[in-house]
């Protein structure tokens, strides 16, 4: 009775503990799929992590606060990231080289595996809490920085060189916070401001920099929303006020900025704009460019730099560069010089009057300099008369009236705005300035000619919207509206009207602008006669009504453009308008626009981004129509049947950005007249095809069943742009290329439609997205092989095989001959972009001769270019040809994962059968594309090697081949199986000269990148990114052409960036010369085993020479070999052992076999045992920067370090080179200075020369876990960061001083650290004080001061010390919201109060991981 009662107890107990047996079993047994399991999750984690920063830094720039349950997620997530990935990196990476992770020792497989299960759940609790507030699929751009209009050469002239520099100090200096730069028009004040920006920026003088144009009609909305632009701030607030509000939050957060304002006339009110000033923020910097010094005083401005004209030599010098080498002529010379003088040293005449004159002859130089001397200039406020005659005489040169008219245009839109070209092209079209041209398309073209030698000249400037939008500078903009007012333009831009201008001005006009916010009055029936063009521009928010007998008395007007209004219908005088022949509507919304059909002659008509949802049947009357423009138009619902078919004469139709139901081929056969009575019914495409005069046609369909099946346009030559996908393009481009993007449909539906076909064959640009069954894109869509295709992008199509096929036809004819992109993502059954057994460089190579960009993008079976062509590299099992190159490792793995496949076969390996390397490019397909720029490959997980070279043959009727010459950018990412970038390079290769920028990543399988032959090649490589690359172990591995002597490699690189690298040991493992006299940016995290910049081999103490075999390790797979023994070491439990050792190959080799044992003379510089360097004395100190590298450094910016355990100093400074008194000036480019994680790190700067300059630019310092220091720099080094500005020193075991006491040889001077504005010191348990002496008492600009967890220190410094800026120390992280501040009175005394008692002050972050550490 008792057994039954106790037997379901027992029972309960046998399962749980069966289940928990099995569990722990389990660890054992699935210690790979833990590890993957635990990858998988740490990359999800990553990304979220990735997305949760974006929604952060665009809250931030919109001035909003971060949930709390956000910043706690982000800081769990931070505090976790770097364990795990020394776990992964580090624990896992270095056991499961035992066995291929089969691991005899139960221990530690069942402590790995465990580990790994805990921390994926850890991963999946924070996936979990993480899907609550990740909701957003994309995020905000970060704001572009400001462009550049400043012509090459001005700001290299000596004046503008020192002003420029002298405005950039005082923007340095603490006490003035507004400045202005005054001068005349045209004299280079913004130019002068934007190349501050750019040096400021650069300079990293500023954490922002924004410049807005104020201009002489202040528009505070306007002004708000440049600002919030190019800070990426939302502006939610309606009222000027509010949006002021958010303006003066988001400044305030931003710990520098500066804030250029160009063009101020009159005083502006920084308070209603929202801009902080005078004492509200210390380190908002206010600059403004200004005509009136008047203005400025206004502002209380408390400097201003005058700019003055340029001096003789240097106008002389500016003007030469303009007009031409003509000028050197010794009769033209002396003119030259007197046309010269007439420019008044004025930039903007200079360049205007000296384009003109260009290249010209003697004759009209004679002529152009009586021009300037008799002219008569006009006296406009804030322009030097010189300027007017310069800018007049350039206007007056131009080739012809058109020219005239056309520049004339611009100055009828307000200043600093961007002039869509378009709206010059229909405003001449419309009044007739175009001789002799009959089609739209004409017309744009002569436009188009026209604006680029208006630019030519400098009358019109490059728009940083694009190359269909002009700007015109604001000096020639005055000069252009007082020439156009004799010729009766009337121009008036103001932020409020409160009428028409003057009647009589009216009477005369032949062109009127009016600009405003809000016109209070408008006049009725106002006699224009001679007006041919009218443009109105309001504000939308404003709604206006135009009065009924407006257009009553402009009879003649031929162009009549309206922006922002807001009509229920068009005025009843429009009918009137019987001469007008352009009709633009801008951002309107109109209920009823029936009244158009009166407009007889209209021949274009426009509704770009306005509201009207129906267009009206009365425009069927419209038959001289050219031009339909509804771009944008999101409300359109409907177009009546017949309507589109009844423009007869219409040229163009753009229609993108309009959603319209139009009617599907399949009603078609339904009875037309009751389709007619049905209401509401939309119009059919097939309208289009009887429209003979059509040429241009842009149009958004929902799918291709829309499109006609048998009706080809009747236009074989039109230009189009049909969009069934999700695709957009620039809206507002009318000079566009032939485009057509099909998506979600079979290739049966596309090969039907004889209207597509026909569209294909003209195509310019195609994109084709999840088209089914479609293998073979080159034929079975064009059978012509796309003659005309350009640039070619599928996505998302899983029958694809081949980009061309050339097996499936005898005699094809070459495909794509112009192709210059292509883009394939998603095909997961591509295998070749070329496929043919015999192909020949005639026919294949002429395919892609073109070919300037190729992206592929997820392609799992692409095994190659074209495989069909070339050597094929035959790998037998039993010995890797490259074993001399590589070690033993490499050839190991390299065999291992090639033999996976091979080894279902039962039996021995059969000699006969070869394994084939995957290869991009072979020898013979790298020369088809010649003109090849830019290459990414990602995600091809089939590949083994990029460029394959073998059988190149580098010369050919004796000149020399170069291989992708012109090849820019490699990208390289997620390539699983690739072990080579480049392989087999023959001796004497050419090629690669132009590579600016190579990136690598995610490439588990590649140990170095460059081969020597081809880094020798890279002299104009600028960019190397490396990261999460598990076996990279060099950048650079010698391939045997050349002894390893005076060869100068990357002597442009400016940027070099490696992450996550657990088997990074050097840059190179040879003594090559490295020339690094480029380098601005140094960034590595994560590479453990790195120990120096450059080659790993030094000049030690004491070194010891050994013979390794450096492939000693067997490949042995029976668990009775010695081979196996030797390589399962690392998991007996043994005390470690890290002396010096002989390694050489102890298992059976068999020469028939293998043969891997390559001896090879080793200089090891340092044996990691200390017993081993104490009693050998081998110990050798490493130098991350030795002192010859540094040497070169002259133009380093920013060096950020993140756990590199190996070095011991950063800056070894002992043996720079320093001739007789000469005093060595190094690293004085270097502004940042950030070390984390480097343990064994004693020295960051190593004693060196008495006398040596550098440092001079370094601002922020900042160090974190770097357990082996015990200060931070002596007195000597301190005195040389005379600009720095930040200090932060965390979680650093040793540090016991931040500046150390003077050494016997250094001079006892006094520190100034008057830049020194920040100093964070955290958990430094051993720091007793800043510094033992007093010699650092001025801290003139120090304002804050965070000390945590710093419980041995007693004192900053034992002095007194001058700190006016500090109001108190803070003993919470900066970074939280409420931080506790105290004060004393003295920095000293407040220092001993606070850690009186030793008081250790923890966050609660802090105690909750202490406690889960403590649980596991």
């Amino acid at each position: 009775m008792e057994m039954e009662f106790i037997k379901p107890i027992i029972e309960k107990i046998e399962a749980n503990l069966l289940e928990r047996i099995g569990q722990q079993i389990g660890y054992l047994i699935h210690l790979n799929s833990n590890i993957r399991n635990l990858k998988d999750q740490f990359q999800k984690l990553d990304e979220k992590r990735r997305g949760v920063q974006l929604g952060i830094d665009e809250a931030n720039r919109n001035g909003e606060l971060i949930a709390p349950e956000i910043e706690s997620w982000v800081r769990k997530v931070d505090n976790i990231s770097p364990g795990l990935q020394r776990f992964l990196e580090e624990d896992i990476k270095a056991n499961t080289m035992c066995l291929d992770g089969w691991c005899p020792n139960p221990k530690s497989r069942y402590s790995w595996s465990r580990n790994a299960k805990k921390k994926t759940l850890e991963i999946d609790g924070l996936l979990r809490d993480a899907a609550a507030f990740v909701t957003k699929a994309s995020y905000s751009r970060p704001p572009l920085g400001i462009g550049s209009l400043s012509i090459e050469g001005i700001m290299d002239l000596e004046s503008r060189t020192k002003m420029r520099k002298e405005v950039l100090e005082t923007l340095r200096a603490e006490k003035d916070n507004m400045i202005a730069i005054c001068g005349m028009g045209g004299i280079g004040k913004t130019t002068m401001a934007k190349e501050v920006a750019k040096r400021a920026k650069d300079d990293k003088l500023f954490d922002e920099v924004v410049m807005v144009v104020v201009s002489q009609n202040q528009d505070l909305r306007k002004i708000q929303g440049q600002i919030a632009d190019m800070l990426g701030l939302e502006l939610k607030k309606e009222s000027e006020a509010g949006r002021a509000g958010q303006l003066y939050s988001r400044l305030m957060d931003i710990k520098s900025v500066l804030v250029i304002l160009d063009d101020v006339w009159d005083a502006l009110d920084l308070e209603a704009v929202g801009i902080p000033y005078g004492g509200q923020h210390n380190r908002c910097k206010i600059l403004l460019t200004s005509r009136s010094e008047e203005a400025c005083t206004q502002m209380k401005t408390q400097k201003i730099f005058p700019i003055k004209v340029l001096s003789e030599e240097e106008a002389w010098n500016l003007f030469k560069e303009m007009a031409g080498n003509c000028i050197d002529t010794p009769g033209l010379h002396p003119i030259a010089k007197e046309v010269a003088k007439e420019c008044g040293g004025l930039p903007v005449a200079i360049v205007t009057v000296g384009r003109a004159l260009e290249n010209k002859s003697e004759f009209e130089w004679s002529a152009a300099l009586q021009l300037l001397k008799n002219a008569i200039p006009k006296n406009i406020p804030g322009l030097d008369p010189k300027a007017y005659s310069g800018i007049e005489f350039s206007y007056n040169y131009l080739k012809n009236d058109e020219a005239k008219s056309c520049f004339l245009l611009c100055s009828l839109f307000p200043e600093d705005f961007d002039i869509p070209i378009e709206f010059l092209v229909r405003y001449g079209v419309g009044q007739r300035l175009f001789a002799k041209i009959d089609t739209m398309a004409e017309a744009r073209n002569r436009v188009h000619a026209m604006v680029k030698n208006l630019k030519r000249s400098f009358l019109l400037l490059d728009s940083e919207e694009g190359e269909q939008f002009v700007k015109m500078h604001d000096v020639v903009r005055d000069v252009a509206i007082s020439i156009a007012e004799n010729q009766g333009f009337l121009v008036q831009c103001k932020e409020k009207m409160e009428e028409w201008p003057e009647k009589d001005s009216c009477e005369h006009s032949t062109a009127i602008t009016l600009v405003t916010k809000e016109l209070k009055r408008h006049s009725d029936g106002l006699e224009c006669p001679k007006l041919e063009l009218l443009q109105l521009a309001f504000d939308r928010g404003n709604s206006q009504t135009l009065p009924p007998n407006l257009f009553k008395g402009m009879k003649g007007l031929k162009v009549l453009s309206l922006f922002g209004m807001s009509l229920p219908s068009l005025p009843q005088s429009i009918n009137v308008l019987q001469n007008l022949r352009t009709l633009q509507f801008v951002d309107c919304e109109i209920t009823d626009v029936s009244a158009i059909g009166e407009l007889r002659k209209l021949e274009i008509l426009s509704f770009i981004d306005s509201k009207i949802k129906e267009l009206p049947g009365e425009m069927r009357n419209l038959s001289c129509l050219k031009l339909l423009d509804l771009t944008d138009c999101r409300d359109l619902e409907l177009i009546p049947p017949d309507l589109l078919s009844s423009l007869s004469h219409l040229e163009e139709l753009y229609m993108l950005g309009v959603d319209v139901e139009w009617k599907p081929m399949e009603e078609e056969e339904v009875d037309e007249e009751a389709e007619e009575e049905k209401k509401g019914a939309n119009a059919s495409l097939t309208e289009l095809m009887s429209l003979s005069y059509l040429v241009a046609l842009k149009i958004e369909i929902p799918n291709i069943k829309v499109l006609p099946k048998d009706l080809p346009f009747k236009n074989e030559t039109i230009k189009f742009q049909i969009l069934a996908s999700r695709y957009r393009d620039d809206d507002l481009n009318y000079l566009f290329e032939n485009s057509l993007e099909l998506a979600s449909c079979d290739l049966s539906d596309i090969a039907e439609r004889q209207m597509l076909l026909q569209l294909l064959k003209r195509s310019e640009i195609l994109r084709l997205g999840e088209i089914k069954d479609l293998k073979n894109i080159a034929y079975e869509l064009d059978k012509e092989g796309f003659q005309c295709l350009k640039v070619l992008e599928v996505g998302g199509s899983e029958d694809v095989e081949y980009v061309m096929d050339a097996t499936s036809y005898l005699t094809p004819r070459a495909a794509f001959p112009i192709l210059e992109s292509l883009a394939l993502g998603e095909l997961t059954n591509l295998k070749e972009i070329y496929h043919s057994q015999f192909p020949d460089r005639s026919s294949s190579g002429a395919c892609f001769g073109n070919l300037k960009s190729l992206r592929l993008i997820t392609l799992p079976r692409l095994i190659g270019f074209c495989t069909g062509v070339g050597p094929v590299e035959l790998v037998q099992p039993s010995l890797n040809q490259e074993v001399g190159r590589i070690g033993t490792d490499e050839v190991t793995n390299l065999e291992k994962h090639k033999m996976t496949d091979i080894q279902q076969h039962t039996g021995p390996f059969p000699e006969s059968i070869p394994i084939i390397s995957h290869k991009f490019f072979s020898s013979n397909t790298i020369l088809w594309s010649p003109n090849l720029e830019y290459l990414e490959l990602t995600k091809a997980d089939s590949l083994e090697v990029v460029f394959d070279l073998e059988g190149l043959k580098v010369d050919k009727d004796c000149q020399r081949i170069a291989v992708l010459a012109q090849l820019k950018t490699l990208e390289v990412d997620g390539l699983s199986k690739l072990t080579y970038v480049w392989k087999n390079v023959p001796l004497g290769i050419q090629g690669f000269q132009k590579l600016t920028s190579i990136e690598v990543s995610y490439c588990h399988r590649l140990r170095y990148l460059f081969p020597t032959s081809i880094a020798k090649l890279l002299v104009e490589l600028q960019s190397i990114e490396i990261y999460v690359c598990d076996a990279i172990e060099n950048i650079v591995q010698r391939d045997g052409e050349e002894e390893a002597t005076d060869i100068i490699l990357f002597p442009r690189v400016s940027s070099l960036k490696l992450r996550y690298l657990p088997n990074m040991i050097s840059f190179c493992i040879k003594t090559y010369s490295f020339e690094w006299s480029s380098i601005k940016e140094i960034y590595l995290i994560n590479c453990p085993k790195l120990k120096t910049i450059g080659s790993n081999i030094q000049s030690p103490r004491k070194s010891k020479k050994i013979n390794r075999g450096l492939d000693s390790i067997p490949n042995e797979h029976e668990l009775g070999s010695p081979g196996f023994h030797w390589r399962c070491l690392g998991c007996v439990p043994r005390r470690k052992n890290y002396g010096l050792m002989a390694v050489s190959d102890q298992g059976p080799t068999n020469k028939s076999q293998r043969s891997y044992s390559v001896k090879k003379e080793v200089t090891l510089s340092k044996p990691t045992d200390p017993k081993v360097s104490n009693s050998d004395n081998l110990s050798e100190i490493w130098s991350f920067l030795p002192s010859h590298i540094i040497e070169c450094l002259k133009n380093l910016e920013s060096i950020q370090l993140n756990n590199i355990p190996s070095p011991e100093i950063l800056f070894q400074l002992e043996e720079l080179n320093v001739e007789g008194s000469h005093m060595a000036p190094i690293l004085d480019q270097l502004w940042r200075l950030d070390l984390r994680g480097l343990p064994k790190l004693v020295h960051i700067w190593k004693k060196g020369p008495e006398r040596i300059l550098g440092f001079g630019n370094l601002r922020l310092l900042e160090v974190w876990e770097c357990n082996g220091l015990t200060y931070l720099f002596s007195p000597s080094i301190a005195k040389l960061l005379v600009v720095l500005e930040k200090i932060k020193v965390q979680h650093c075991e040793k540090i016991e001083e931040i500046l150390a006491r003077a050494g016997e040889e250094e001079e006892e001077k006094d520190v100034l650290f008057f830049k020194v504005n920040s100093i964070v010191l955290r958990n430094l348990p051993n720091l007793k004080c800043f510094c033992p002496e007093t010699n650092a008492l001025e801290w003139p600009s120090l304002e804050e001061i965070m000390v945590m967890e710093c419980p041995s220190l007693s004192t900053f410094i034992p002095s007194n010390l001058n700190t006016p800026k500090l109001e108190g120390v803070y003993y919470a992280p900066l970074w939280e919201e409420e931080r506790t501040r105290h004060w004393e009175g003295e920095l000293n005394a407040t220092i001993e109060h606070i850690f009186k008692g030793k008081v250790i002050h923890k966050t609660q972050q802090e105690e909750q991981i202490e406690t889960v550490e403590e649980d596991m």
